[in-house]
């Protein structure tokens, strides 16, 4: 004959301070799995921003080289503006095309640096900002990031005015062959150009007859108007922030050891 053995319910309930034990042992519990993810997801996203600021550093570091590069070859622009200046007023344009050839082409490139924006857009968009542990580096990339609409913006100024006055003057008074490489290979050398390649001895300015030579002068003179507001009021100050951004940058990488990582 099978006994049955019924469990046993107690029936009387527990102390309030059992209750209260294993309440506060269960908030403790949470609290400390709630606090390690915290601790566990700062950690990775620190580090995600060091990755993110140290792709930013190379970027800041060719748009440093670019701007400085640019700003000799706008200046480069300038004396060629200057020496064919010079001949217009001594009445000496006709005398030294290759000269003239070698200068406007170099006038004509379109050289204006614009920054790097990859890293940029991703530090600001992707929310590694505000992870990054300096206000001063966080308020230098914002700064930075504010100049690259206005360099766009001169960037459209420049070209579209060589699109609209410079290049046509290109196509219908200067020969191609010539054009094309003497605009590459000349040097400066005591306020006179000096090209370094053949010079055809039948090159000249085609249609030079129909060619308004004060008219000629007013553009250049005018292009070199709004390449000189450019470089004051874009370039360098873009180029002084960039500096700026690049030391703090530096700086940061060092402190964090991840530099050379």
């Amino acid at each position: 004959m099978e006994v049955h053995h019924h469990p046993h319910i107690p029936t009387h309930a527990k102390p309030w301070k059992e209750y209260l034990l294993e309440g506060l042992m269960i908030f403790v519990a949470v609290t400390l799995g709630y606090g390690a993810e915290n601790v566990r997801e700062h950690y990775v996203e620190t580090k995600k921003a060091l990755i993110s600021a140290k792709n930013l550093y190379v970027d800041v570091t060719y748009d440093s080289i670019g701007y400085a590069g640019t700003q000799r070859n706008r200046a480069k622009q300038d004396s060629c503006f200057e020496i064919i200046n010079t001949l217009y007023n001594n009445n000496e344009l006709d005398k030294e095309p290759a000269t003239v050839y070698a200068a406007h082409g170099y006038i004509a490139l379109r050289m204006l640096k614009q920054m790097n924006t990859l890293a940029l857009d991703e530090v600001k968009n992707s929310g590694t900002l505000k992870f990054l542990e300096s206000d001063e580096l966080k308020a230098a990339i914002q700064r930075y990031a504010s100049l690259g609409s206005g360099l766009k913006l001169r960037e459209q100024r420049e070209f579209g005015y060589i699109d609209r006055m410079i290049d046509p003057i290109s196509i219908n008074n200067f020969e191609f062959n010539f054009f094309r490489i003497a605009g590459d290979n000349f040097k400066i050398k005591d306020n006179k150009i000096v090209v370094s390649v053949p010079i055809p001895v039948n090159v000249k300015i085609m249609k030079k007859d129909q060619l308004d030579w004060d008219n000629y002068i007013a553009i250049l003179g005018m292009l070199k108007t709004i390449r000189a507001s450019t470089d004051e009021n874009y370039i360098k100050p873009t180029q002084k922030q960039c500096h700026e951004l690049l030391t703090l940058l530096r700086n940061y990488l060092i402190k964090h050891d991840a530099l050379g990582e």
